[in-house]
C-alpha cells in the first residue's frame, strides 16, 4: 500500500525556499545549522529523528549520533530513488521505529546529550508522547532541539492554529494516527502561493489549493473503507502558540521539558530548543506560562494571529 507523506512534500520546498525567498546570513546572525546547535554540546552522544534524506547532524561529519526512521537505509533509498535527491545524504538507520516506546526500541535511558527533530512533530499523531519519550531518554539537562513550521507560512495557513486541549485529547485517547478529520482539513484545505507549498514571508498570501475538496473527498473514502495511513499535518503551531502549550504541559506535570532557547521564523520555520530538567514544583508555579498575570498576555499575543 503507498502511504501519502505530506513531509517529503514540504521537505523539498524547503530547499527552494532557502535559495529564493531567504537573504543572506550576516556576521550576527545564526544560520539554520548554528540554531539547532546553540545549546548542543556537538562532542557529546545525540539522535537524530526522521532525517530522511537531508540530516542535520550527519555521521559522515563526525557527530557521534544515532539515527532513529521510519525505515531502513535500504528502504528509504529505494523510496527517494525518483525524488531528485542526493541518495548518499540519506545516513546508516540505526533504529527503525515501529511504534515502538523509543527506550524500548534504542534500549536506553537518561543517555543522549542532545536529540535532533526536524519538520516532525507536526506529524505525530500524539506529540506529548512524543515529548514525553525524548525526556525518557535524554540525560538530565539534556537537550532536544525542534525545528518547526510555522502554519502562516506554508500550506497550513487556512488551518487554526493548534491548542493544548487537542493535544491533551490525543494523548488521553492513546490516538496511533491521524484522524479522518484532520486528513480532511489537510487535502480540503492546504494551500498555496502559486507553485510554492511555503513561502518566506507574512506579506504572502495564498492564492490557490495544493488539492482540493474533491481530493478530499477520495481521501476520506479511502480512509474510511481501507483505514490507509495518511501522513499529514496534525497540528499547526507558530512560536507563540507552540510556546504556551509547552508551559501548559510542563505546568500539568505531563513532561519535564522546559524551553530554554527560541529562534523565531524565518523562512517559513521556527526553532526552539527544550532542556530536560526536575518535573515541576510548587515554587516553579511563577515561572511557568500558566501563572495567570503571564498567561493572559500570551493568549492575547496568540489571539492576534487568529484573526
Amino acid at each position: 500500500m503507498t502511504h501519502y507523506n505530506v513531509k517529503n512534500f514540504l521537505k523539498s520546498a524547503l530547499h527552494k525556499l532557502t535559495v529564493f525567498r531567504q537573504p543572506s546570513v550576516s556576521k550576527k546572525e545564526k544560520n539554520r545549522k548554528e540554531k539547532v546547535f546553540s545549546l548542543l554540546d556537538s562532542e557529546g552522544i545525540g539522535l537524530e529523528i526522521g532525517p530522511s534524506h537531508n540530516p542535520i547532524a550527519p555521521k559522515r561529519e563526525g557527530y557521534n549520533v544515532h539515527i532513529l526512521d521510519h525505515a531502513s537505509t535500504e528502504e528509504l533509498r529505494e523510496k527517494y530513488k525518483f525524488h531528485n535527491v542526493n541518495l548518499e545524504n540519506i545516513e546508516l538507520v540505526d533504529f527503525v521505529s515501529r511504534g515502538e516506546p523509543y527506550s524500548e526500541l534504542i534500549g536506553v535511558q537518561n543517555y543522549y546529550d542532545w536529540i535532533i527533530c526536524s519538520h516532525a512533530i507536526e506529524h505525530m499523531p500524539d506529540p506529548i508522547l512524543f515529548l514525553q519519550q525524548c525526556e525518557k531518554i535524554l540525560k538530565p539537562g539534556g537537550v532536544l532541539s525542534l525545528v518547526i513550521p510555522d502554519k502562516r507560512r506554508c500550506f497550513d495557513y487556512f488551518s487554526p492554529i493548534s491548542q493544548t486541549g487537542a493535544l491533551l485529547d490525543a494523548f488521553y485517547s492513546e490516538r496511533k494516527s491521524s484522524t479522518i478529520g484532520q486528513i480532511f482539513d489537510h487535502f480540503a484545505n492546504a494551500a498555496k502561493v502559486g507553485d510554492s507549498i511555503a513561502w518566506g514571508s507574512d506579506t504572502f498570501i495564498p492564492d490557490g489549493l495544493v488539492h482540493g475538496i474533491e481530493d478530499a473527498r477520495t481521501c476520506v473514502d479511502r480512509y474510511s473503507s481501507s483505514g490507509e495511513y495518511f501522513d499529514v499535518h496534525c497540528w499547526r503551531f507558530i512560536p507563540e502558540s507552540f510556546r504556551l502549550i509547552v508551559s501548559d504541559l510542563y505546568f500539568l506535570e505531563l513532561i519535564g521539558l522546559k524551553i530554554e532557547l527560541e529562534f523565531p521564523t524565518e523562512g517559513c520555520e521556527f526553532f526552539v530548543s527544550l532542556r530536560k530538567t526536575d518535573r515541576m514544583s510548587k515554587e516553579s508555579i511563577i515561572d511557568t506560562l500558566s501563572n495567570n498575570d503571564r498567561r493572559i498576555k500570551a493568549l492575547k499575543s496568540l489571539y492576534k494571529n487568529f484573526q
